[in-house]
Parts: C-alpha cells; sequence; structure tokens
C-alpha cells in the first residue's frame, strides 16, 4: 500500500515511516524540511510542504491508499491539517485515515486530578485536537482515532492492549512511540477500527 505519513520528522511519526517500509509499504511523507527526514529507502517519496494546507496535502494524496496522521503543535495545526486531509482526500478518492491523539482528550475517562493536570497543561492542545476529531467524525473518511496512553521511547514490544469502551485512564499508564507505531500501520492497512476512536495502551 501507499500510506501517506502526516508529522514524519517527529519521534513516533520517524517510527511509522520506518515501520511501514520495513512491512513492504511505499511510504509518502509531507514535510516542511526534508533534511529532518534521514530514512533513505527506495520505497520513500518525500514531498516538501505544510500539512496545514490542502494543496500540498492533495499533492501527497497522489496515488495514495492511506493517511496516518501524527501531527502535533500549538496554535490551530490539528484543526487546519484536518480541514486540509479532509478537502484533500475527497477530491484523491482516498477514505481511510488514521490519526493519533492523546488519552487526555477522553476527557471523561479521567479521574478528577488527572483531569486537572492535563487540563492546565494540555488546555490550548487538547481544544485543537477536539476540534479536529470532530472534523473527521463528522466527514465522511474512513477515520480511526488514536487515544495512546504517555509516550515513552522504548522498543516495539507487541504488546499493545485496546481498552475497552468506559475503561478508565491515567498517568499511570504507558505505552512506546514504536508500539504506537506499529499499531498504527496496521491499523491503516486494514479496516479494523473504521470509524472509531480506540484507546490504547501497552
Amino acid at each position: 500500500m501507499n500510506l501517506v505519513v502526516l508529522g514524519a520528522t517527529g519521534r513516533t511519526g520517524r517510527l511509522v515511516v520506518e515501520q511501514a517500509l520495513a512491512a513492504g509499504h511505499t511510504v509518502t511523507a509531507l514535510v516542511r524540511s526534508p533534511e529532518k527526514l534521514t530514512a533513505g529507502h527506495s520505497n520513500l517519496r518525500v514531498v516538501r510542504g505544510e500539512a496545514t494546507e490542502t494543496a500540498a496535502v492533495s499533492s501527497a494524496l497522489e496515488g495514495a491508499d492511506a493517511v496516518i496522521s501524527t501531527l502535533g503543535g500549538k496554535g490551530s495545526v490539528i484543526a487546519d491539517s484536518t480541514r486540509a486531509i479532509v478537502t484533500a482526500a475527497r477530491k484523491a478518492g482516498v477514505s481511510r485515515v488514521v490519526v493519533l491523539s492523546t488519552f487526555a482528550a477522553e476527557r471523561d475517562r479521567l479521574d478528577a486530578g488527572t483531569r486537572l493536570l492535563t487540563g492546565i497543561g494540555m488546555g490550548a492542545m487538547l481544544k485543537d485536537k477536539s476540534v479536529g476529531e470532530e472534523m473527521l467524525r463528522r466527514s465522511d473518511l474512513e477515520w480511526t482515532i488514536v487515544y495512546a496512553s504517555l509516550l515513552s521511547n522504548g522498543p516495539v514490544s507487541g504488546s499493545v492492549v485496546v481498552l475497552p469502551e468506559g475503561a478508565k485512564r491515567g498517568l499511570s499508564q504507558k505505552i512506546s512511540r514504536a508500539d504506537v507505531a506499529a499499531w498504527m500501520v496496521q491499523a491503516a492497512t486494514g479496516v479494523q477500527h473504521s470509524r472509531h476512536s480506540v484507546g490504547i495502551t501497552g
């Protein structure tokens, strides 16, 4: 499959690129600074551009089968990039979109203390994510929103746990970026969890 990766130069995005290539997929990475993407591979196509701009996303989506986004940042980057993804995906006929979010966005699953702490430290980012995620839910795309636990830099363990509906989330739960990357690649290449939000932990 041809997988488009947004956020490919980030700590989790780099692992998505590496694992997708290792699994035999073709990867198109849309990045602002191609020189930051050190992975050289015959199946890697690098497109320079902003993930918040529809024209750039449309260029990256040429011939694509699915999109994986591990984008993060300040301001309205998630809302703006989601708007670009939805518009470009419809034009390109790409339906499968998998995006990385955070456990802290599942406010109703947090205890009072964790809700307070994450609200203080992540309030603006959570608002941006909420806007972007609502856009995905209202779209006709085959989206999956991944609510990952606190991210660590450990290796792939292969022991990702998909949490049941309503399961409580907390700061004690962790998962490696490598496990998140592997799970997202698998999700993007299949139909399981389509049009669902999924909580995962290690």
